[in-house]
């Protein structure tokens, strides 16, 4: 697996985080009801008159005003200063996993995660989502489709990888862990976004587990077993 230089991950960070909504309100409503003026014409009479005085009865209209809201969920963009400023994208082909993963959620959880101050950032790293292209392309593919993307680095159906400017998450892994894996699926989730992200910023290699009871490091192959170490999803937990 190959990377880029490590020489300016301790720059400082700054996360900057744009966030779009829609707030629809209801204008005034100004109502004036009518004035009616009646004028009543009096003839003299030579009998006594009496007059009965009925008072008037006014109705008001009555006004209902119906407010609707909506929402707007959109994909949230990514822009996080850092030296190096690493431009990557996302491409999921939603059709072999029948609804189970959408590009929007996908990308959703791989934002949140870079921008989480335990990620990469944490080293100095800065991210851009752009529409195509950038230094990788991250995926979610089937274990055939992984292996694919993956060659010549042999992923035997089974693992994920960083490679060929593709980082590919195995569907395997993605929706299932490992039989293994001793925490809850986010955080292995986590582990493979951070740890597959992490080849292409410090290059090849697979620290151990530093002593039992301790946490797996980010670099660590947990999806090949923790050596008594805790489960990890982060660079700085």
């Amino acid at each position: 697996m190959r990377g880029i230089s490590t020489v300016a991950l301790a720059a400082a960070l700054l996360l900057v985080a744009c966030r779009s909504a829609d707030d629809v309100g209801a204008p005034a409503v100004s109502i004036t009801a009518p004035v009616t003026t009646t004028t009543a014409n009096t003839t003299p009479v030579t009998t006594p008159t009496t007059t009965s005085t009925t008072p008037p009865t006014t109705t008001e209209p009555t006004t209902t005003t119906t407010v609707t809201t909506t929402t707007t969920t959109t994909v949230p963009t990514i822009d996080i200063d850092g030296s190096p400023m690493i431009e990557f994208s996302i491409d999921i082909d939603e059709e072999p996993f029948d609804g189970q993963l959408t590009e929007a959620g996908f990308t959703t959880f791989v934002v949140e995660t870079l921008r989480d101050e335990r990620s990469w950032i944490s080293r100095g790293v800065g991210f851009r989502l752009v529409d195509d292209g950038g230094l990788f392309t991250v995926t979610v593919a089937t274990p055939a489709r992984t292996d694919e993307l993956c060659w010549p680095l042999r992923t035997n159906g089974r693992y994920s990888c960083a490679r060929n400017g593709w980082i590919v998450f195995n569907s395997d892994r993605w929706f299932g862990a490992t039989d293994s894996w001793p925490a809850d699926l986010d955080t292995y989730r986590r582990y493979l976004v951070n740890h597959e992200i992490g080849h292409y910023i410090l290059g090849a290699g697979h620290p151990g587990c530093p002593g039992p009871g301790q946490l797996a490091p980010i670099m660590m192959q947990q999806t090949k077993g923790l050596g008594g170490c805790k489960p990890n999803g982060w660079v700085d937990p």
